[in-house]
Order: structure tokens, then sequence, then C-alpha cells
């Protein structure tokens, strides 16, 4: 281990082609998984494919939504939505297997994108186990044949976070209009990340040496305004057809609602497995589906918060439950058996895995306090603001923490890199010690002669 490890890290060309190498050996591995996993011919494709198949067939932007009619949509954002269009309009025999074969790619690409980030911000042995770590970890691999925003949104985060690394290294005018550009499309693919970017930035440019501080504020400007335009086209087109602002998507007031009413589990059906929806009586829901649907979500969002403040003690027991769903075990097979998508044994599965991630992240975050705590500090705020819209609303879906298990992936590489650092320490040690013994029993038969 230390001999190939330490011939790795000493050159950072050698170093690249090494993330390159394990990139090109995860995309094999993602390419086979979607071709034996066997889920592109007729896969579950939700709301994302009736939008989909509403844009091409020139309908614009529309989907059943939930508690209304079919109608102009925002519950979800553009990217992915237009991303399976594109497949579906292309006239491919199979296209949900370009759909999936592109994930794969996509999901490949974190790869490389997290032993970069290690690389800046940790050192190259971190780098090279946190990608190696990546290359192999089963969710990256299993969700490339779901249709689903799961991987966009992961690579999305990590190619944010990377291209916001490669800007404050050296900083030009030229990486500020790049980097807004990609954050722009990033927040089109996952808006959570309003939350986590413009803290992550502050934390890199207050605490890391490369930062060149001078200047930065002023190009990270322009980077703010061509966000603003990648995003301008979408929050317009919300305004017209929805009369209201509405910058990224509606489903906020219904997921807040579905985690926080009289009947909810902090997931989407009730203790019994009925859908939260048929708990709203008859009349209520005539109301709520002759409103469009930024006004009907509006109208669970308030009723959601009066809940909340009637009911406090409900609102913290129901957070707790909602971490424990999100962090250990999604509860769709003990709730609901009958509405899971995946086989049961993927919820075990997938219990173990994310149980194994969090004790390895530990560990490496307590090394990280006294080695790399810019990283430390910049991975629990990016896990908080990750996860904390699934806190307070719903948390039941194992897709919503995908985002921030290449973050915690690195963390547990920072773990992985101190063993095998204190390995070798005791491997040299024991070396040495090998060695002063041979010699002092060299000197003790050369005086042995001597006094013969």
């Amino acid at each position: 281990m230390k001999h190939w490890l330490a011939a790795l890290t000493t050159d950072i060309d050698r170093i690249d082609r090494a993330l390159w190498f394990l990139t090109l050996l995860g995309l094999a591995i993602r390419i086979a998984a979607v071709l034996v996993l066997n889920d592109y011919q007729h896969p579950l494709t939700a709301e994302y494919g009736i939008v989909a198949e509403h844009l091409v067939a020139g309908k614009g932007f529309v989907g059943g939504g939930w508690l209304g009619p079919e109608q102009p949509t925002a519950l979800n954002t553009p990217i992915y939505p237009l991303f399976l269009a594109a497949w579906l309009w292309s006239g491919v025999p199979l296209p949900f297997l370009g759909v999936e074969l592109s994930q794969a790619v996509l999901s490949a690409l974190i790869i490389y994108l997290s032993g970069r980030i290690a690389l800046y911000l940790l050192n190259a042995s971190a780098s090279l186990i946190a990608a190696l770590m990546i290359t192999f970890y089963p969710p990256l691999i299993y969700f490339c044949k779901q249709v689903s925003p799961a991987i966009f949104t992961t690579f999305f985060t990590i190619l944010a976070c990377a291209a916001l690394l490669w800007f404050l290294k050296t900083p030009s005018w030229a990486k500020a209009v790049g980097l807004g550009v990609i954050w722009g499309v990033a927040l089109l693919v996952e808006p959570i990340l309003l939350l986590a970017l413009p803290g992550l930035t502050l934390i890199l440019w207050v605490g890391w040496k490369q930062t060149h501080r001078s200047g930065v504020l002023a190009k990270l400007t322009i980077t703010a305004l061509v966000c603003l335009m990648v995003l301008t086209p979408w929050t317009v087109r919300n305004y017209l057809v929805f009369e209201r602002i509405i910058p990224f998507k509606t489903s906020f007031g219904l997921n807040f609602w579905l985690g926080n009413n009289p009947n909810a589990t902090g997931f989407l059906y009730t203790a019994t497995g009925e859908p939260m929806a048929n708990t709203i009586p008859p009349e209520r829901l005539a109301y709520l589906s002759a409103l469009n649907e930024a006004e009907r979500y509006a109208v669970l969002q308030r009723e959601a918060w009066e809940w909340i403040q009637a009911n406090p003690d409900q609102f913290l027991r129901l957070t707790a439950q909602r971490i424990g769903y999100l962090w250990l075990i999604s509860p769709t097979h003990q709730i609901t058996s009958e509405h899971i998508v995946e086989p049961r044994w993927f919820y075990t599965l997938r219990t173990m895995i994310q149980a194994g991630l969090l004790i390895a992240a530990l560990a490496g975050a307590i090394v990280a306090v006294g080695r790399y705590r810019l990283w430390l500090i910049a991975s629990i705020w990016l896990v908080t603001a990750l996860t904390f819209p699934y806190v307070i609303s719903v948390a039941g879906n194992t897709r919503y923490r995908l985002p921030v298990e290449p973050i915690l992936l690195i963390l547990a590489a920072v773990a992985v890199t101190a063993v095998i650092d204190r390995l070798r320490l005791v491997g040299n040690s024991a070396h040495a010690g090998t060695v002063s013994s041979a010699q002092t029993d060299s000197r003790s038969a050369q005086r042995r002669g001597r006094s013969t």
C-alpha cells in the first residue's frame, strides 16, 4: 500500500492520471450496472416523465401535479424534465437506456471532481482514497438506473463546489463568468444549492490560504449577475404562468404540508399507509384543485405553519423522525410496502451502507479537527444546508441524501488516510528497529572477531 500510494502522490500529473483512470473504471462499472439491472425498457418516470412527454407533444411544461388537474407546472425545476424530453424527442429505439447511460457518465465524473476537491483542500493521498471509494460506492452506481434527478443533483452539487475552488485558486473575470453559468444551471437542477453555495463561498474565501482575496468580491458580483441571467427565463416563465414570483419551483409548500399536518408522519404516507392527500376532506380538495399550482401549495404552506405554531412539540418529534429517516432508513417498506419502487432488500442494504459511511465520516471528522479544519467546517455546512429542507418537511426518499454522500466519502477518506499513515509509521519504526538490531549484531560480531 505505502509504495504505490507514495509513488502516486509525489507528482500532480500522475495523480491526475490516476483520477482519470478511476473515473474510466467507475464508468465501466456503472455502464455494466445499467445493463445488468435492465430497468430501461419501461422504467418508472413519475412526474418528470409526464412533463417530458408533454414537452415532446408540444403542450409545454405541463404536469398532473398533486391535488389538482393537469396544468402548467413548476413542481420541479426544468433541467431534468428537459433532459428526458430531449431523449424522448430524439427517436432512438431505447431512449431511457440513453438516459441511464448519460447518468452513468455524470456519476463517473463525480469521481474525478471529488478527487480534485480533496486534492485542493486535503492532500494527494486523501484525493486518491476518496476517488477510489466513490468509484465503488454502491448508491452512486445503483441510482444511474433510476429515472430521477438523483445523479443530476449529486453531479451538479459536486461540480458547483469544484468550480468554486477552481475560481478561488486563481480568480479571473473569465472564471467568474464560467462559475456564474455553472451555478445557474446547478440551481435549475437543485434549488437547495441556493442555501449551500453562498455559505461555502464565505467559508473558503475567509479560510483558504490559496485564496487571492483582493478583487475576489468584485468578480463574485459578476458571478452572481451571470447566475441571475441564467435563472431569469425560468423565473419570468413562472411569473407569466402563476402571476407571482417563483424563482425555482412550487414544491416546497406541498412538501412542507405533507410533513406537518395532523396526520403527518414525516413521510408521504400516514401511519396506516394511506397517501397523505387522502386525508383532505372532499370539499377542501375541490377548493384546492380549483387554484393554480402556486396558489394551492401556498395555501398548504400557510396551513402547515399554523399547525406547527399550534403543535410545536409534535413538530419537534416529527423533525427527530425525519432526521432518522434521512440518515438511516427510508420508512417506505415499513409503512406502505405496496408503494415501494425498489426491491425490499434495497432498503436494508442502503441502511447498512449508510451506517458504515456515517461511522467512517465521523472518524474522518475527528481526524480533520486537527489537520483539515477548513474542509471540516465546509463539510458540516454543506451537509446541513443540503439536508435542512428535508428535515423540516418530508425525508422518506433515499435519493434525497445522495448529493451529500460524496462529501461524506471525502471525510471518510481522511480517516482511511490517517490509518494508512499510522500503519506506514509503525512499519517504518519496525523496519528501523530491525536495521538497528542488525547493525548492533554486526558490531558485536566484529568486536568478538577482534578479541579472538
